[in-house]
């Protein structure tokens, strides 16, 4: 009796020590996921103040739009015959610029276009500050757009684009945006000028209570990706709330059979025209396990999951951003 006492208290002695030593491993994992993403946010929370201050400077110059205009070099722009209007930057001081052929008022748009140059200098300081931003522009209710970094335009823009037609547009106007406050726009996109899947922080721009336009800083997934998820030996990814991976290591990426990547670089294959969202959806991949881990995560609200793919057991960690409705997995095996 005495030996069958002591293997029980041996076997719940030895049941303790493994629970409090996966406890004390999971709350390593929740330590880390936590940390990065306070990093990430530290980043990208000052943002937020930048755009705020950046629309009142831009308000103001609507403002005093009369004396900027007679300012402006006007031997900088030129007209095809078609009409289209734009700016040639053979430099890096100033803004690519057009108005697309479906502004309905073209002398309205070029005013505002003179109007605006001297957001130019504005734009080139976040940049320069602001490592993370990849450029910065201005879209205009009247169909104009200015763009730093400049950019080769009449290779990238068809003349007739709408630049009120896309969500970085849209999503900061009064009806999606009531408050008049900056929006992170969470489901990533492919950058019309090509610079691959673009992050953005988006910030309407009023004057005497009319939407002139909309200021934007984009970030590109591969800057976000090597800024943060490289620094750690982990298999680590971001998914968006409808469960679709917007960046993640090569690692992570394979461990959930999610399709081949070329070179093994995820944001190679987000950049490549082949590329299909829905391929990268949690929510629709051929594993039930991977499915029921989304669940978990979005739907139930859970922070961890424990499955088995392929004969190999893993761990799923994860955290639920602050700043927008993203999420932070780490995949362990």
């Amino acid at each position: 009796m005495k030996y069958l006492f002591s293997l029980v208290f041996l076997f719940l002695l030895i049941s303790t020590a493994c629970q409090s030593d996966r406890t004390q491993q999971a709350e390593q994992h929740f330590l880390l996921l936590d940390k990065i993403v306070s990093h990430v946010e530290a980043d990208l929370k000052p943002l937020e103040t930048d755009i705020s201050q950046l629309a009142d400077f831009s308000a103001a110059l609507f403002e005093n739009s009369d004396s900027l205009v007679r300012l402006v070099n006007e031997d900088k722009f030129f007209t095809e015959e078609n009409g289209f209007f734009y700016s040639k930057s053979d430099n890096e001081e100033g803004s690519t610029v057009f108005i697309s052929l479906l502004a309905e008022n073209i002398s309205k748009s070029v005013r505002e276009v003179y109007t605006t140059e001297m957001m130019d200098d504005a734009f080139k300081r976040i940049t320069e500050r602001r490592p993370m931003v990849s450029q910065v522009y201005f879209n205009a209710s009247s169909n104009f757009s200015r763009l730093y970094p400049p950019y080769d335009l009449l290779n990238s823009i068809e003349p007739d684009i709408d630049v009120t037609a896309f969500n970085f547009f849209y999503l900061a106007d009064e009806v999606h945006n009531p408050n008049r406050e900056s929006v992170w726009i969470e489901e990533v996109y492919v950058d019309p000028v090509g610079r691959g899947w673009i992050l953005s922080l988006v910030h309407p721009v009023y004057h005497a209570n009319e939407l002139k336009g909309v200021l934007g800083f984009d970030i590109t997934l591969s800057d976000l990706m090597d800024s943060f998820l490289e620094k750690y030996d982990k298999k680590l990814m971001l998914i968006d709330s409808q469960g679709t991976v917007v960046a993640g290591k090569s690692e992570a990426i394979e461990a959930l059979s999610l399709p081949p990547l070329k070179n093994h670089a995820y944001i190679q294959t987000i950049n490549s025209d082949s590329f299909r969202r829905e391929d990268f959806n949690l929510f629709k991949s051929k594993s039930k396990e991977v499915r029921r881990m989304a669940s978990k995560f979005l739907l139930e609200k859970e922070n961890y999951h424990g499955f088995e793919m392929a004969g190999r057991l893993f761990q799923a960690y994860c955290r639920k951003m602050n700043l927008m409705d993203w999420y932070l997995l780490d995949i362990h095996d």
